[in-house]
């Protein structure tokens, strides 16, 4: 009897209705909580691939560019890409490191053929001795690895530092990360890089922006004086920067052998001596059907002027042969030449121009103005040429060595840099266009939103979104059970 009261007693406690809204309370409280544990999975699952951020700077300094993009998502080979820390240490260093760190992310997530790892050089010290080439003494930040190819990522190669000149220390200008990157992976994942041989000795002109540009893209670039040595056999192009002074008939035999190979030469005369006074290097340019004057070319038609410059001296060229152009990423981008001597064309069955100016130019002395009285002679003048032999060597001929200074190669309203390593890419048949990507700096005005740093996505969803939801749905329930 007893037994009976008690299942009676049971049967109406769950059927009352505090216990009907108390069961659909705990009922949704279950509920509320598995969904908390399954997002905080699916968000940890996530974070171990993915970098989930939302980047909030007015620059978006946190998000790599469209230019990285293309070039990490064409990666054909698999690259594993080690940052030398913990990740919470390495970005324990400081905001640009945080930034960085958030770009590596996004740079390996373009690709499945990349895979991210970070090592702790302290609790793994057998990492470095799998890498012997690498001077492990030194302080550095990444390691791009494909196959028994490898290359380290210093903090020079990600960051430009100045002198505080407040603390007397070096702090950090400007980042590069992305270039760094792009790099690294392009040459460990080259077969052979391609030589490029510097010539020294004739008081040439500083090269050190285009040098490099050919180094982030997978060439091997090294000097030769040929006054004491030969070019190697297996270096494909010589570079002659604006020379000073003429070479000797000895050197110019030794290129004409050389590149009776089937070589480049790529010549860059200067401006500051009359070109007269280089009857070997003349010689070489008419051997390939060209020739240059002594003075510069002046623009005339403002819309090809650079309105940055403001001076008729530095305008856009137009592309004249498609064989230079057809692999550029964005061929619609001009090249810019700056105190441009005129290429000029002696047997057309020989050369080609490929970069001319527009038909309101005219040649004019060397000088920064024309006097008024000058009687200008407009017509198209070309800014470079190219010359090819019997022997499928070519001469290429460009007639602004300023060109390639570092502000024309980093600016990106100029494809200065992407066209004249494409030159090279074009002539040694390499499948690569210029990588040039210009680095986010996290200055004061790159914050946007009123914080001082971009917003973690499983930040966000921990400290708002959930306790803000759990709190509608309180608020939500209490009012619907106050209202029946």
């Amino acid at each position: 009897m007893n037994n009976e009261k008690k299942q009676s007693a049971f049967k109406s406690f769950i059927k009352a209705r505090n216990t009907k809204k108390g069961a659909v309370s705990v009922t949704i409280t279950v509920l509320i909580i598995a969904a908390v544990i399954l997002l905080n999975v699916i968000t940890g699952s996530l974070s171990t691939r993915y970098s989930l951020y939302a980047d909030m700077t007015s620059n978006s300094a946190y998000r790599i560019q469209d230019a990285t993009v293309e070039f990490a998502s064409a990666v054909k080979k698999d690259v594993d890409l080690y940052v030398l820390a913990n990740e919470t240490v390495f970005e324990g260093y400081g905001d640009y490191y945080v930034q960085a760190n958030r770009l590596i992310h996004q740079f390996c997530e373009c690709s499945d053929k990349m895979t991210l790892h970070y090592v702790d050089l302290t609790s793994d010290p057998s990492f470095p001795a799998k890498y012997p080439d690498v001077d492990w003494t030194a302080n550095h930040l990444c390691l791009a690895v494909c196959g028994e190819n490898y290359r380290i990522i210093d903090a020079e190669d990600m960051f430009e530092y100045e002198m505080d000149s407040s603390t007397y220390s070096y702090v950090i200008k400007s980042q590069h990360i992305e270039q760094a990157l792009a790099t690294a992976v392009l040459i460990v994942t080259s077969d052979e890089l391609t030589k490029v041989s510097v010539l020294k000795g004739q008081n040439e002109e500083d090269m050190s922006s285009f040098t490099t540009l050919l180094e982030n893209n997978a060439y091997d670039v090294e000097e030769v004086d040929l006054s004491v040595g030969t070019i190697p056999e297996d270096s494909q192009f010589l570079v002659i920067f604006a020379p000073a002074v003429d070479i000797d008939a000895d050197m110019a035999d030794q290129i004409r052998e050389w590149l009776s190979a089937g070589n480049n030469l790529i010549y860059f005369p200067t401006d500051q001596k009359d070109v007269a006074n280089f009857p070997n290097l003349n010689a070489l340019m008419a051997d390939y059907g060209m020739s240059v004057s002594f003075g510069y070319v002046y623009e005339s038609d403002m819309s090809y002027v650079a309105s940055a410059m403001k001076t008729t001296l530095c305008s856009r060229y137009d592309y004249a042969d498609s064989t230079y152009t057809k692999d550029l990423r964005n061929p619609d981008i001009p090249v810019f030449l700056y105190y441009t001597i005129p290429v000029e064309i002696t047997d057309s069955s020989k050369a080609t121009a490929i970069l001319t100016s527009s038909e309101k130019a005219f040649f004019g002395p060397i000088t920064d103005e024309v006097s008024e009285d000058f009687e200008p002679d407009y017509g198209v003048y070309n800014g470079a040429a190219v010359g090819e032999g019997e022997d499928s060597s070519h001469m290429v001929v460009i007639g602004s060595y300023d060109a390639l200074s570092g502000g024309f190669l980093t600016y990106n309203a100029y494809n200065n840099a992407a066209y004249f390593v494409n030159i090279f890419n074009t002539l040694s048949d390499t499948e690569n266009t210029g990588i040039v990507i210009e680095g986010k700096n996290l200055d004061s005005t790159a914050l946007g939103a009123g914080s001082s740093e971009t917003v973690g996505f499983v930040a966000f969803i921990a400290r708002w979104f959930i306790p803000i939801g759990i709190l509608l749905i309180g608020v939500i329930m209490f009012f619907i059970r106050r209202h029946k």
